[in-house]
């Protein structure tokens, strides 16, 4: 970061020091009706003018070339870091409890953005992911994860929704452990 902070002071440093510059001697050139417009085939029978070696006239050409430059130089260069893509919302929220197959919906706040998703536990990606196009059905115990993502934009984080079992649809063994006595014998055992 320090590096991009030093190009960042130096080009708007220069940027500032040729503006001036300019003016400065755009303000001291007699005012015959040459400038830049003799520079350029408005005052004379040559190409360039007859005036072009005066030494005011080639100082501007040269100082607005270069403010062309860092005019370009620090548009491209001092962009703003793109804005990141909120990350993908979910409806029902996890962590829901399904009694079978939910459709899931998803969307993004950021106007313009696509949606990949999972349904295997991997990260989505560009590449990776599928196409969010219309409601996904999620089983119980299936973990969803969705990105956001947008031409120019920073990619959003990813969003992780892990759909649970309704309570009714468990077992009355499934997921608790045995109950240990401190004998070494559970309830239940002769």
């Amino acid at each position: 970061m320090q590096a991009y902070a030093f190009w960042e002071i130096t080009l708007a440093t220069l940027f500032v020091i040729t503006c001036v510059l300019l003016v400065l001697i755009v303000l001291l050139q007699k005012g015959r009706g040459g400038g830049l417009g003799a520079a350029f085939g408005g005052a004379g029978s040559s190409a360039f003018g007859t005036r072009t070696g005066d030494v005011f006239t080639w100082i501007t050409i040269v100082l607005t070339g270069l403010f062309l430059l860092l005019a370009v130089g620090t548009t491209v260069l001092l962009r703003p870091p793109p804005d990141i893509v909120e990350r993908p919302q979910f409806t029902p929220p996890p962590p829901g409890t399904l009694g079978g197959e939910t459709k899931v919906a998803l969307e993004c706040a950021t106007k313009g953005a696509d949606i990949y998703y999972t349904l295997d536990g991997t990260d989505p990606t560009r590449e990776s992911g599928i196409p969010y196009e219309r409601e996904i059905p999620v089983q119980p115990a299936q973990t969803l994860k969705a990105i956001a993502v947008r031409s120019g934009w920073k990619d959003s984080g990813i969003r992780k929704g892990r759909y649970g079992v309704k309570p009714e649809t468990l077992d009355a063994t499934d997921g608790i452990p045995p109950l240990v006595l401190p004998s070494g014998t559970a309830p239940g055992d002769e």
